[in-house]
């Protein structure tokens, strides 16, 4: 089934702050909230109203305060989701990515350090080596890695928005690994064009694209039903098939010319 995101989600602090509800008490919204469902790890985005499925997540250096610096996303699943004595961590599927608006590059003199603790795992134009954290006595999990945006020589580009993708594992010898999904990280660019980012690679890159974007139903087919979908999103991001954040004309266009079944 073709994946839709429903809304670009921007970790920044600013919206932690705005998106706090008591419904949510128990988790940190903004935060990768990570489940266990048929014998694999899931990711899915804490909102103000529950959690949804997602596998393309943002978030702006410099949101603590620190420059080119950030320790969002955390990583969140509830008390008993693993086993207790285990341990989970993540692995790179790419290296760190440049995007530049219509495509993403592998990154020439910029470095992703990852690290908790003592843990460091460097990231450049190839995919490294992660590492895995204890999982709680409970069997729950948050953690909170930090990113820093680096040069390995020289300067830093002024500003710029990066990528990769990267999938979670348990150790417990029983749960299979999560499906890859990717980390978005914005530095110094707005937050218009970091959702821009997030929309073009979920649209481009998460499982190599999805196959039939005019869809929005998931049945298949495009019909009356993704056509009635499109319409009532008119004006806001809620059908957005361009990537360009809004729901109009343009994507009208392209659901009526992708008509009918699912190639």
């Amino acid at each position: 089934m073709p994946f839709h995101a429903s809304a670009v989600r921007t970790l920044s602090a600013s919206v932690l702050a705005a998106c706090c509800a008591a419904s949510l008490a128990a988790q940190h919204i903004g935060d990768i909230n990570l489940t266990v469902d048929d014998g694999a790890i899931h990711t899915g985005a804490t909102t103000a109203t529950g959690v949804e499925a997602e596998r393309v997540f943002g978030a702006t250096f410099g949101d603590t305060g620190v420059a080119r610096f950030t320790s969002n996303p955390g990583f969140e699943a509830a008390p008993g989701t693993f086993a207790t004595g285990s341990r989970v961590g993540f692995t790179p599927r790419t290296g760190l990515l440049r995007f530049t608006g219509s495509a993403v590059e592998p990154v020439a003199n910029e470095r992703l350090e990852v690290k908790f603790l003592t843990l460091v795992s460097v990231l450049g134009a190839e995919p490294v080596p992660g590492f895995d954290l204890a999982v709680q006595s409970n069997g729950g999990w948050h953690r909170h890695l930090g990113f820093r945006l680096f040069a390995a020589k020289g300067s830093l580009p002024p500003s710029g928005i990066y990528a990769f993708e990267l999938e979670l594992y348990s150790n417990d010898g029983v749960t299979l690994p999560s499906a890859p999904f990717w980390l978005v990280l914005n530095d110094g660019r707005s937050t218009e064009e970091l959702e821009a980012a997030v929309a073009w690679i979920d649209a481009n890159l998460v499982d190599g694209g999805a196959p039939c974007p005019a869809d929005l139903d998931g049945d298949g087919a495009i019909g009356a039903s993704d056509l009635a979908t499109l319409l009532a999103a008119w004006g806001t991001d809620g059908a957005d098939l361009s990537g360009d954040g809004l729901t109009d004309a343009g994507d009208l266009a392209t659901l009526l010319a992708s008509w009918g079944a699912c190639p």
